[in-house]
């Protein structure tokens, strides 16, 4: 097996240091003293701090966006209309894969995903320069799927989701191992078919009233007379 490279080493303890202690917390020194390279070496491969973020980004982002694309693609074509669940999954999906695959190794991307977003470290401008497709088209076939739900309400569901939904995959198996404690953990299928069942739950859930607005209180001198 090749040795990695110098920018892989980094990359790799970077994406560790970042997800235990966030961006912040972390000092470029650090990260050249973990991969054992001279201090240097961090800035000659990425430059900056944002640059080392987005480089750990791009290594896996781009397959996990094109492989959301071949489901969103085979889910516009079929038959009838999506559904919150089928919609769930070309969400979910893509990242279960990765987390299935490559065991560790997808679990600390995923986990560093949940901490950046987390923490507020992702640069929204470059996120949505790069992989916005995604979701622009999920919001529309979510909206198809609960058409009596209004869009503003769908569009929050979704945000809604998609931050739980990442944190609960960041940390699966703790999850997973604590549901019972005479049963033994539940595997990853079963967890992700619950996670998916709860997400369902809240997006299909009735559009509730809004709630009356509170009179005025009627003013000082009005009350005097």
């Amino acid at each position: 097996m090749a040795r990695p490279s110098a920018r892989e080493k980094l990359l790799d303890c970077a994406e560790r240091l970042f997800t235990e202690h966030g961006v912040r917390g972390v000092s470029l020194r650090a990260i050249n003293a973990e991969a054992g390279l001279s201090p240097a070496a961090l800035h000659y491969h990425f430059g900056t701090r944002q640059a080392l973020v987005e480089a750990l980004l791009e290594r896996r982002m781009d397959e996990l966006m094109l492989r959301r694309r071949e489901i969103l693609d085979a889910l516009e074509a079929g038959a009838g209309h999506p559904t919150p669940r089928s919609v769930m999954d070309a969400l979910l999906r893509p990242m279960v894969e990765l987390l299935a695959q490559e065991d560790e190794a997808g679990r600390r991307y995923v986990r560093l995903l949940a901490r950046l977003q987390s923490d507020g470290e992702l640069d929204e401008a470059f996120v949505m320069a790069r992989y916005r497709a995604g979701i622009d088209r999920v919001e529309p076939l979510l909206q198809r799927a609960l058409p009596e739900h209004p869009a503003s309400l769908v569009r929050l569901r979704l945000l809604l989701c998609i931050e739980l939904f990442m944190r609960a995959l960041a940390d699966w198996p703790t999850l997973a191992a604590t549901w019972r404690d005479d049963e033994p953990a539940l595997s990853l299928d079963a967890f992700v078919a619950s996670l998916t069942d709860f997400l369902c739950g809240g997006l299909e859930a009735p559009v509730a009233e809004a709630p009356p607005r509170a009179a005025t209180a009627p003013r000082a001198q009005e009350r005097r007379a």
